[in-house]
């Protein structure tokens, strides 16, 4: 009998340590099982990701010749609008000082009161600061 209870604690304590090894490499697999999954679908993203950047790369290489041809006929234009754009803010600045210069001119002729900044002017003499808003 003390043999077969001897066997039978052996065996206990072989079969404790059979589940102890069991209960702790369960939740180890479950949670490398998991992040085999989540690196193959990373993995999976990423691939994705790659795929459609070189399709938008080679989109790209092929419109590119004729992307270029369009250039190339639209920069005349181009540059066509922008000299027309510069030359018409040229002659705006110059009718700008023509003008200046017309009023001046007519400003010392007829010593208009209307030339904000002839001293003559009524509107330019200080009033005193109750008067400003009345006639």
């Amino acid at each position: 009998m003390k043999g077969r209870n001897a066997l039978l604690f052996a065996f206990s304590l072989l079969m404790l340590a059979f589940c102890l090894m069991l209960a702790a490499w369960v939740p180890m697999r479950a949670s490398l099982d998991f992040r085999l999954a989540d690196t193959r679908l990373s993995l999976e993203t990423s691939r994705g990701r790659e795929r459609k950047q070189q399709q938008e790369y080679d989109q790209v290489q092929t419109d590119l010749p004729l992307t270029r041809a369009e250039l190339a006929e639209t920069q005349p234009l181009a540059d066509e609008a922008a000299e027309e754009v510069r030359a018409l803010k040229e002659t705006r600045k110059a009718l700008r000082e023509r003008k200046k210069a017309l009023e001046a001119e007519k400003a010392e002729k007829t010593g208009n009161p209307e030339n904000p900044e002839n001293p003559e002017n009524p509107e330019n003499s200080e009033k005193p600061a109750g008067e400003e808003g009345t006639p």
